[in-house]
């Protein structure tokens, strides 16, 4: 598939290969979800972020870095996200009832979304169509989306918290206003990476740093959870420092969602 040395000509074929499969691969499912878990330290398995995999029959499993980019730029990649937001409230409506439906799902909404789509009303319209608790459909916003229209894009949070929604804003530190926005967006998480603590090789700052917003959060009535967790270690100075919410490596790699059930259930 795509590579960094194919040529300029077998770049634009590939991506023209994409766009030509793409409305098929809508239409036959191709594209599934995947779940990667998040994970309590006290109280185990609590929902999952959901992510896309193309599962193509002659091709095989296509990783996101082959189509995801390609979506983006030909504007593609709205109609996919609400094709995965429709799949997980599918999955929500499905697991009512059952031992799982005390799980929620954590959803991605990029910026290509609020340009292209009305998300409050693609949303609200999921929850109502599949009769399920918005509080079990998670939003996760960048914060770099948050950043490119302020003041709209905290209007729309804002009617979506209301509405029943929790916002969960991710890839926090990484962006210039963080501190600002906080005061203004009504959000319920910060999920936190853990490359943003190794961007740095002083270790103790990091410690400082990331136990300060844990605290901050916890003022706010807001949790934290850590993403790309690897090691025991990391969880133990995570845990010591006060975030008691993971995503990781290693807990769990994103998997279908056969696999997910078999895996908890």
């Amino acid at each position: 598939l795509f590579r960094s040395d194919h040529s300029l000509v077998e770049q634009k074929r590939y991506e023209q290969q994409v766009v030509s499969d793409f409305e098929t691969a809508l239409r036959e499912r191709q594209f599934q979800i995947y779940l990667q878990p998040q994970i309590s330290s006290q109280e185990g398995l609590q929902g999952a972020e959901v992510l896309v995999r193309w599962v193509h029959p002659e091709k095989g499993l296509i990783p996101p870095m082959d189509f995801i980019g390609i979506l983006e730029k030909t504007g593609l990649i709205s109609r996919l996200d609400a094709n995965v937001w429709e799949q997980s409230a599918e999955l929500l409506q499905r697991w009512e009832g059952t031992e799982k439906e005390k799980l929620y799902l954590s959803i991605n909404l990029s910026a290509k979304d609020f340009y292209y789509l009305d998300v409050y009303e693609t949303v609200t319209a999921l929850v109502e169509k599949y009769g399920i608790d918005p509080g079990k459909l998670r939003l996760e916003i960048t914060e770099s989306v948050l950043m490119s229209d302020v003041d709209k894009l905290l209007a729309i949070t804002r009617k979506l918290h209301q509405y029943g929604f929790f916002i969960e804003i991710d890839d926090f530190g990484k962006g210039y206003s963080s501190l600002s926005m906080l005061k203004d967006i009504d959000a319920d998480v910060l999920k936190i990476d853990m490359e943003f603590l190794h961007e740095t090789e002083h270790e103790e700052k990091s410690r400082i740093i990331l136990g300060s917003i844990i605290d901050m959060s916890k003022k706010l009535g807001m949790s934290v959870i850590t993403e790309g967790v690897e090691t025991k270690v990391q969880m133990e100075h995570l845990q010591a420092l006060g975030c008691d919410m993971f995503q990781g490596y290693y807990f769990a790699k994103p998997m279908p969602v056969s696999d997910f059930e078999s895996k908890y259930f």
